[in-house]
């Protein structure tokens, strides 16, 4: 710039006070000193300007150089911004599931250059840095806005944010001051606030409900900082498109500048007062529906707790078919609903147990409304997108979480603040289409009994949830009650029974049936039948022990006759034997074996004085 402070005083009207010229503002009065103009070669355009009035910056700097005679300025390229944008775009979408093709990946820095997250694409797996090497897993510390140096050094306060790495680069390489999240589009935390204090925000919002939900949540965490925000949208960007498909489709610099220079600027709107009247509290407040009659409710998030091997997802995949369907379970009504269920943990035998169970219920596993997510993934970071295809569904009744253990992404899941975050993360279910019910299947805490059936995470866990459901298998039959945590009428335990079945569709190479194991709900005289079993066999168990001290658990199967075309049934003994250990009724010798307590000896008697002959053993 060739303009002296004196000429450029002398064009706006203003004086020179120190280093800068105080000049009226477009659109004020002569006497106005609201704008200050300082001569920096190093600033864009040679000069700063900052209006006291909170003018627009653009605006500002525009009227400063048309008064001057000057050419509007406009944001500098790097180089030949042209190539800048090739090169950015090959780089960071180059075709990652070609072999050996390495993902984009992308570095947050902390403003003194610190590297401090790495995010690798496709999967958005994190690590951070330790002062030596990369570590799996986000920072401990707050989060940081990408390109942070870029954005800290800025001479003027114009930032341009954008929903993912790959547009802040690409934005970047037209040279404007660009920056994004990480975590995805519903991930702009309070925590980057402060890095926009006093900026000029323009937002770029990607062309589908994620990019509107990430632009609202832009505005509402900046709008008591920032000086100005703007949200731009770009013109005839594809449906779910974002500024990276509108630069390669010939978007320049020059036109960016002048959509960006045309926005609008957001009004700050007043944050909603916190404190409410009863009236305020109650208005539009609809009770939650049952999702099982009497049982658990819409709008909920329960875990079910059981150890592995006590039926958690038998249970679960026929309350998921019970509710497509709209069948009762045992005394509960169920009207039909969708079904989302999450196949995280082994989902093959999902799908065997799946195909089994609809052979034996009868349905056609290609038609029922019951939909599958299968595989492990930072639920987090897909949440939205899993929210606006459940949208697409037409919403769902009910969203089955198999299993809790399989989506945790935190290190620690015994941990009181993880276990809190990951409960929270599937509270956010609850807001889908539909107002799902969510259950969330989790494993116990170490060496957990059938009265201390807590989930893991333990208090923080189960303080995120509206109830703990419990499964305990005994023999073949499952309770399901509740323990820890309910908020609802209590209910008499349902009881289900595991049934190892076989399906025409489910063979192996060589064309034998693959067993599998599902559930069924029993009526009350069928459950009164299966406990009437179960207490006989611990009957004719405590006699044989009584009859055969010494005898090893091969031993006893073969002198109650408890044997199959496999062998001895030992598993079968040790079932019976440990509920008569729980009972107090017997308990092992030195050699390991079982011998009768006092108090089994006192039974024995009353069963041979009950029952003389006892026969009919059950097999």
């Amino acid at each position: 710039m060739n303009l002296s402070l004196q000429q450029l005083a002398a064009a706006l009207g203003g004086e020179i006070s120190g280093k800068q010229i105080l000049a009226p503002g477009p659109g004020h009065s002569p006497k106005d000193r609201s704008l200050s103009i300082r001569l920096d070669d190093t600033a864009p355009g040679g000069m700063v300007v900052h209006s006291f009035a909170g003018d627009d910056a653009l605006t500002c700097k525009d009227y400063v150089r048309n008064r001057a005679g000057l050419a509007r300025w406009e944001p500098q390229t790097s180089g030949n911004a042209n190539n800048a944008i090739s090169n950015m775009t090959s780089r960071v979408s180059r075709p990652v599931a070609k072999a050996g093709s390495p993902p984009a990946e992308y570095i947050y820095r902390q403003a003194d250059g610190t590297p401090y997250l790495r995010v690798k694409r496709p999967g958005f797996y994190q690590a951070h840095w330790d002062g030596n090497v990369w570590v799996n897993g986000a920072p401990k510390g707050p989060k940081i806005p990408y390109r942070l140096p870029e954005l800290t050094a800025a001479e003027h306060n114009d930032v341009v944010v954008v929903e993912g790495e790959k547009d802040a680069d690409n934005v970047a390489a037209l040279g404007f001051v660009a920056t994004t999240n990480s975590g995805g589009a519903e991930k702009f935390t309070p925590d980057l606030a402060e890095h926009f204090e006093g900026k000029d925000v323009y937002i770029l919002p990607d062309n589908d409900d994620p990019g509107e939900a990430h632009a609202e949540q832009v505005v509402a965490t900046l709008q008591s900082v920032a000086r100005s925000i703007r949200v731009v949208r770009l013109p005839g960007l594809p449906a779910k498109g974002d500024v990276s498909n509108w630069i390669e489709a010939g978007g320049t610099a020059d036109e960016l500048a002048d959509l960006l220079r045309r926005a609008p600027v957001i009004e700050a709107v007043a944050p909603q007062r916190l404190i409410k009247s009863s009236a305020e509290f109650l208005e539009g407040f609809t009770p939650p529906d049952y999702l099982i009659d009497g049982l658990v409710q819409r709008r909920f998030l329960y875990s079910i707790t059981a150890p592995t091997g006590h039926g958690k997802t038998a249970v679960a995949l026929l309350i998921s078919a019970h509710k497509a369907l709209g069948l009762p379970i045992g005394k509960h009504d169920v009207d039909p609903g969708r079904v989302l269920y999450f196949a995280g943990e082994n989902p093959d035998d999902v799908r065997m147990r799946w195909i089994a169970l609809s052979e034996r219920m009868n349905f056609d596993p290609k038609t029922i409304d019951v939909h599958f997510l299968e595989g492990t993934f930072k639920v987090s970071e897909l949440i939205a997108r899993i929210k606006q295809e459940v949208n697409d569904l037409g919403g769902v009744s009910l969203i089955v979480v198999d299993t809790s253990a399989a989506y945790f992404e935190g290190s620690e899941e015994n941990g009181n603040v993880e276990s809190g975050t990951h409960a929270r993360m599937f509270r956010q279910c609850l807001k889908f289409a539909g107002e799902p019910c969510t259950l969330v299947l989790c494993h116990p805490v170490k060496n957990a009994k059938q009265d201390n059936l807590l989930p893991r995470g333990g208090g923080a866990f189960v303080a995120e949830v509206d109830g703990n459901l419990t499964c305990w298998k005994t023999d073949s039959l499952v309770s399901l009650h509740w323990q820890g945590k309910f908020r609802g009428p209590d209910f008499a335990p349902i009881t289900f029974q595991l049934e190892t079945v076989t399906s025409a569709h489910l063979r192996d190479s060589k064309g034998r049936r693959i067993p599998s194991v599902v559930a069924k709900v029993l009526s009350d005289a069928e459950k009164s039948r299966a406990e009437t079993t179960s207490r006989d066999d611990e009957d004719v168990l405590l006699l044989a022990v009584a009859d055969h001290p010494r005898a090893s658990y091969a031993g006893l199967a073969v002198a109650l006759g408890w044997v199959s075309d496999k062998g001895e049934n030992k598993a079968k003994v040790k079932r019976c034997a440990d509920r008569l250990k729980s009972d107090k009724l017997v308990k092992p010798d030195r050699r390991g074996t079982l011998c009768l307590t006092e108090k089994g000896e006192t039974e024995v008697k009353r069963l041979r004085a009950n029952q003389p002959h006892q026969a009919g053993v059950s097999n």
